[in-house]
């Protein structure tokens, strides 16, 4: 070992405890099974959260909030455990903007930062990506990314986390030529977690063509990818080239029910292989794309090579075949003894029943080729009535979590399942204290006690003013 090593390894023997016993002085201002609402630049709605957390156990929050009646930012809040032992407390970092609309960037004034995505990475720090629009429709938007760390390099938390972008409020452009349209991007990130890897592919759905009958809007999407790679201490990455990873993705609807919101949505993840999953949804109506059957909707699920080839592809379809398949969200662990994938989506009935239903399967693939098991269903109970909306899973080493927003005759719930190594299953509500929350965003984190632990945020009635929401925040023990 040279000498710089040798001084390297003494500064860590020496440094990270005394950093952590600092840390651990310091007043907390969250503990774990408490509900706070998260502070907002602004005084309007904050919502579409998502969430990640880092092998520290530190968390960041990132989400859009309405700055007027038509323009959205996007913000970040960030939380730090104050030591080893999680009783300790966590420290809330001040919140911080990342998309501001008004450096009127597109030159119109008509700016709007939103949707955004957030990745933990292998060194610790977090990958952020979001979309800026121009409202007036005259430019192409844009998907922007920054890196967010929230710790030193020997360990210890920083005082205000570090933002690398281009300037405040503004992230570095990934993309400029594709058209959000009815999609609106949604960009998501698979990022890789081999220790010290700062890299990722950001995923997003460009608007090929848009033709209107009488009856139905027929609509095709590509699907594209960007990989990024971010060397340690340096403030840009390096990005790769635009590829196109599926095409002619269908998603039609009849004109007498529109959609609402954003279409395909891919969710991506980086398997135990460094395989790259992808989950987005697809509706097709007659005659398109040679297709004359009923209306057919699908969750569709892609793997690709480190090349980015297909290996696998996966159709799921839910009760009824000419219902909407709507939102999926997928989750692994590069922790568990598998290459286990879990998997979960709406099955939306447009019909004046207006049934909602939650489907979760698991699917185990081969690590180094394609194949993979035949899909499991995970249960799921039903029998309460008709409204589970937004599935969302997370998957750590030691644990596995899903959810739904449920809609009681009285209240709206957010009931999710976990399910521990070798123990049963557990179900419970993970917002009894508010009586609308909606949107949950989740990852776990397993503790070296075989513990795990939730964080999740979802959105809910704003304390100050009730007809607004704001983003909320519960870190929770699974067992």
């Amino acid at each position: 070992m040279n000498a710089s090593n040798s001084m390297m390894q003494f500064l860590l023997h020496v440094l990270v405890p005394l950093l952590l016993s600092l840390n651990a002085n310091a007043q907390a201002d969250y503990y774990i099974g408490d509900t706070i609402e998260l502070n907002t630049i602004g005084n309007q709605s904050a919502d579409h959260a998502a969430i990640a957390v880092n092998h520290f156990g530190d968390v960041i929050i990132v989400n859009h909030t309405s700055v007027n009646s038509t323009k959205k930012a996007v913000e970040l809040n960030a939380l730090a455990p104050l030591g080893e032992t999680r009783s300790s407390g966590y420290k809330l970092f001040n919140t911080r903007l990342l998309g501001d609309p008004t450096l009127n960037i597109f030159g119109v004034g008509n700016d709007s930062c939103s949707k955004p995505d957030v990745a933990s990475m292998g060194d610790g720090s977090f990958l952020v990506v979001w979309s800026r629009h121009d409202l007036s429709g005259n430019q192409p938007s844009r998907v922007e990314a920054c890196k967010i760390i929230t710790r030193h390099i020997y360990g210890g938390i920083r005082t205000h986390v570090q933002i690398l972008s281009t300037r405040a409020g503004e992230g570095i452009l990934l993309d400029d030529t594709s058209d959000s349209g009815d999609a609106g991007f949604m960009p998501d990130i698979a990022s890789y977690k081999g220790a010290g890897v700062a890299k990722a592919i950001v995923v997003f759905a460009h608007e090929q063509s848009v033709v209107t009958s009488f009856t139905n809007t027929f609509r095709e999407y590509d699907l594209m990818g960007k990989k990024i790679h971010w060397p340690l201490g340096s403030s840009s990455p390096t990005l790769g080239p635009l590829v196109t990873l599926e095409t002619n993705i269908p998603v039609d609807n009849a004109n007498n029910s529109p959609y609402s919101g954003g279409l395909v949505l891919p969710d991506a993840v980086i398997d135990d292989a460094g395989a790259l999953t992808i989950a987005y949804e697809s509706y097709l109506i007659s005659p398109h794309q040679w297709y004359f059957g009923p209306p057919r909707g699908s969750i569709q699920l892609r793997r690709y090579s480190t090349d980015l080839s297909r290996l696998d592809e996966i159709e799921f379809n839910g009760h009824g075949l000419d219902r909407h398949q709507r939102r999926p969200m997928i989750a692994t662990s590069d922790k568990d003894a598998t290459n286990m994938l879990v998997l979960g989506w709406n099955d939306i009935d447009d019909s004046s029943l207006g049934v909602h239903r939650a489907h979760f399967r698991t699917v185990t693939f081969n690590e180094n080729t394609s194949g993979y098991t035949t899909p499991e269903v995970i249960p799921w109970d039903e029998s309460f009535g008709n409204k589970d909306d937004l599935a969302n899973v997370a998957m750590s080493g030691q644990s596995r979590l899903i959810m739904t927003t449920r809609t009681l005759p009285n209240r709206k719930s957010l009931n999710g399942a976990f399910k521990s190594t070798h123990l049963p299953t557990i179900t419970k509500d993970f917002a009894p204290n508010s009586d609308r929350p909606w949107r949950p965003a989740m990852s776990i984190h397993d503790l070296p006690n075989s513990r795990s632990i939730s964080y999740l945020s979802f959105e809910g009635p704003a304390t100050s003013d009730p007809s607004i929401y704001r983003i909320h925040l519960t870190i929770q023990r699974l067992r």
